[in-house]
């Protein structure tokens, strides 16, 4: 599968009368890539990047 870009909007949530950033991420290329309904996934800073991957059982 070739690597694709994907533009996203960081848009915000009001929680605890602040507003939070937030990054919504769906679509069934999601699937396509192994992180399949219902899966964890683990979320790391590296470098100034986000690294998204799903978690190993």
């Amino acid at each position: 599968m070739a690597k694709k870009k994907r533009v996203l909007t960081v848009s915000s949530a009001f929680i605890n009368n602040q507003l939070i950033p937030q990054i919504r991420i769906q679509g069934k290329w999601l699937n396509d890539l192994g992180f399949s309904i219902g899966y964890k996934v683990v979320v790391e800073e590296i470098q100034g990047q986000l690294i998204i991957r799903v978690v190993e059982i």
